[in-house]
């Protein structure tokens, strides 16, 4: 695994430090998501990875960061939380991204994390859709079926993730029956599951129709997507700053041991009043400090 991980984030390197153009935060066609394809300075560089939700927050942090301190951070595709706990533990990058809680055995490991950002998850839907609230009858009638066409008639194309997908655990545990639902779904296949945030950002923007959740940096940053209000209430980042919109999941960065003096420089960027603005710029809010 720890071999697989080196390879695989070499070559994310590789194809960074190949690219040209402009250094914008959008996935390039390579699938990476990038700071910036300049290298004057190899050893002012290093990698984050991790969680595919972190992806396009992280690469807008760390562009801004790149204008401030000269340095360059890459943000490779998507290895998952998983995969970033594997590599940090490993020791094959220094810092991780992770959208979901450690695990009891994980912080066994001696792993740390450091929250950066509070992210709204949001059900959304195809620009097109004419409606812009959910409520939570609502939700659980177009998992099971029953809610078929939007107000205007036109035919709900409902897309799902897996049962571990960090977002399907706020979901499950504050809104009661979904759990069931959606796990009835998965086994009899009875909707398209979209295995990754990019997948199921991408069929948001192009199925006529479609609903399922994604984030609101995906939405804000990317575009494309419309972001429902849930039984009256918009995820904002004021929403969820106040407590008024409670779907929301924490953004960490993960490491093991002592910091390197090139992460610390970075995570102090993240969270300093210019991190911060950078963050509520794009559709997330302030993280709660431990």
């Amino acid at each position: 695994m720890r071999l697989f991980v080196m390879i695989f984030l070499l070559g994310m390197s590789l194809v960074v430090s190949g690219c040209s153009g402009n250094a914008g935060t959008k996935p390039q066609s390579s699938g990476a998501i990038v700071a910036t394809p300049q290298t004057p300075n190899p050893t002012a560089r290093f990698i984050i990875a991790g969680s595919g939700t972190n992806l396009p927050l992280t690469a807008k942090l760390a562009a801004a960061y790149k204008k401030t301190s000269g340095k360059i951070v890459e943000v490779p595709k998507s290895i998952g939380s998983d995969g970033a706990i594997k590599a940090v533990t490993d020791g094959t990058i220094q810092l991780g991204l992770i959208s979901r809680p450690l695990k009891d055995e994980e912080k066994a490991l001696g792993l740390r994390t450091i929250p950066y950002a509070a992210l709204g998850i949001a059900f959304a839907v195809h620009p097109q859709v004419p409606d812009n609230d959910i409520s939570f009858g609502d939700i659980l009638a177009i998992h099971r079926g029953e809610k078929t066409s939007w107000s205007d008639g036109k035919r709900i194309l409902v897309l799902i993730r897996g049962m571990h997908d960090s977002s399907n655990l706020i979901w499950f545990s504050t809104i009661p029956g979904i759990e069931k639902i959606i796990q009835e779904a998965l086994e009899t296949k009875r909707w398209q599951v979209m295995y990754h945030d990019a997948d199921m950002a991408g069929a948001l923007r192009t199925k006529e129709g479609s609903f399922g959740h994604t984030d609101m940096t995906e939405i804000v940053i990317n575009g494309g997507i419309k972001a429902l209000s849930i039984n009256g209430i918009a995820p904002t980042a004021e929403n969820m700053q106040n407590g008024k919109y409670p779907w929301v999941k924490t953004l960490s960065f993960i490491y093991k041991g002592e910091l390197s003096e090139s992460a610390r420089s970075f995570v102090d960027f993240v969270r300093s009043s210019a991190g911060v603005a950078v963050i509520r710029e794009n559709g997330g809010a302030e993280a709660k400090k431990e």
